[in-house]
């Protein structure tokens, strides 16, 4: 009588190898087939092709002792890695060079800058977004996640024919770690210098230095600050920090850095510097305004979540007495008390802080995005005649 070997695949260790890599593996599977089913762009779909190849070959290692396996698992690598190859040359992207127009600077680890985020476009990536927040975000309904999808299907088109911006590579990797519960770190500088000068006058220009929000420092928000850029003459600096939680262990020298550019860069006025920042930015735009009041200008806020103990406080009435902010917000946003923002106007109003506000009736949550013409003309007149 012939004796067998126990297959490795109903062996205890094979069983337990099985169930842990299908467990592990299965939101991969899901937002392969997932990112296949919505994306827009040819690198994404080969990117979720290749997934889907290179997905099933650890269990084939179970069957090893066949043929017939060897063959599949050969097969489905050759075509992952063949797929995941060409998927890295098309999306094969520079920062830019010292002198460009449009650039990226990196500080540290540059090589962050060259991640799986950039194998998938962001045109895309947003759209997987978009359905997961909502459903597990209830400020965002169905509908204005639909809304976002149709807008960055409109901005990133747009941004594919901008000679200065479709080279640059994308700078979401820290987003996405900290959505993943990893350490929250900065990132590169987006960094725009236009050729006209600011409000048209000659010298140096005025600077905004960009804090984004939740949604990251995405390619789609530059080509809409591009465009404030080029019809102000204002220069635009970004830097990037995960989440948009500025306020959080490290978020203070990200700014220092964005803002130490500003100062070492020969076009940009470094006593005209504007600190801005959208929807969770807004509670680390204020405590850096507190710390630092000499070293900024001017606020621009929009759509901020705003912090009442940070303004009620001694750094921040004494800095920005008699100093100038824009503020820009839905009617139904709230601070981040939960608050509306009315209630902290009223106190920056109270202790002689120059605002200027501007109340748009959108309740959009991505009011930044879905009412860019109307926010874009109200940055620009307030740039011209604060």
């Amino acid at each position: 009588m012939d004796k067998k070997h126990p297959d490795s695949e109903t062996s205890a260790l094979g069983c337990a190898f099985s169930g842990g890599w299908t467990l592990l593996s299965l939101p991969l599977w899901i937002a392969a087939f997932a990112l296949l089913a919505v994306s827009t762009m040819w690198p994404s779909r080969l990117f979720a092709i290749a997934l889907l190849c290179l997905l099933p070959i650890p269990l084939n290692l179970l069957h090893w002792h066949r043929t017939s396996r060897k063959i599949v698992a050969g097969l489905l690598l050759v075509a992952g890695l063949s797929t995941l190859l060409v998927c890295i040359k098309q999306t094969q992207k520079a920062p830019g060079a010292e002198g460009d127009s449009a650039r990226l600077v990196s500080y540290g680890d540059a090589s962050r800058v060259f991640g799986v985020s950039n194998l998938v476009a962001e045109v895309d990536q947003f759209a997987l977004r978009s359905y997961l927040m909502a459903v597990i975000n209830p400020d965002v309904s169905w509908q204005q996640a639909s809304e976002l999808r149709s807008v960055m299907k409109d901005v990133y088109r747009d941004l594919s024919r901008d000679p200065h911006l479709s080279s640059l590579p994308s700078l979401l990797g820290s987003t996405y770690r900290e959505i993943l519960g990893l350490k929250s770190t900065s990132g590169s500088l987006f960094t725009y210098i236009p050729s006209i000068s600011s409000s048209g006058e000659p010298g140096k220009k005025i600077a905004i230095v960009i804090l984004h929000g939740g949604l990251g420092n995405f390619q789609g928000s530059w080509l809409l600050w591009k465009e404030l850029a080029d019809s102000t003459g204002a220069a635009i600096v970004a830097p990037t920090f995960a989440t948009g939680k500025w306020s959080q262990k490290g978020g203070q020298a990200a700014i220092a850095q964005a803002r130490n550019f500003c100062i070492q860069h020969p076009d940009i006025d470094e006593s005209r510097l504007i600190l801005a920042g959208m929807s969770e930015a807004g509670v680390g735009l204020l405590r850096e305004a507190a710390v630092a009041p000499s070293e900024w200008h001017r606020l621009l806020l929009i759509s901020p979540f705003i912090e009442q103990e940070t303004i009620d406080s001694k750094p921040f009435i004494d800095g920005w007495h008699d100093r100038q902010a824009l503020i820009i917000a839905g009617d139904q946003t709230t601070s981040a008390s939960g608050k509306p923002v009315r209630t902290a106007q009223a106190s920056m109003e109270s202790f002689g802080m120059r605002l200027t506000t501007h109340y748009l009736s959108s309740g959009d949550p991505f009011l930044f995005l879905s009412e860019w013409a109307s926010v874009k003309k109200l940055i620009e007149d307030w740039l011209v005649n604060p």
